[in-house]
């Protein structure tokens, strides 16, 4: 017997770039475009000429990346300060 709670907790939403840009206060282009999604490794799923994200999978980028940022930047202060 499967719990309803949880079958409706793994049936998640998929939403389009404006909602995704609009959720994550991220440019529109980021989404709509393939060499930005590309080049940032956004998480999407083609279907069709569409293109879906699931807002799970997006702010779990959003952690990696800022975490990733924050520690680029610290680096970068780390070696300018080294450089004195």
């Amino acid at each position: 017997m499967t719990d309803t709670n949880t079958l409706t907790n793994a049936i998640e939403p998929m939403i389009d770039a404006k909602q995704a840009a609009a959720a994550l206060r991220l440019p529109y282009y980021w989404f709509a475009d393939h060499a930005m999604r590309s080049k940032y490794r956004i998480p999407h799923y083609l279907m069709g000429g569409l293109v879906r994200y699931r807002l799970s999978e997006l702010s779990a980028w959003a952690t990696r990346s800022t975490a990733v940022q924050g520690r680029d930047a610290q680096d970068a202060d780390a070696s300018v300060e080294g450089a004195e």
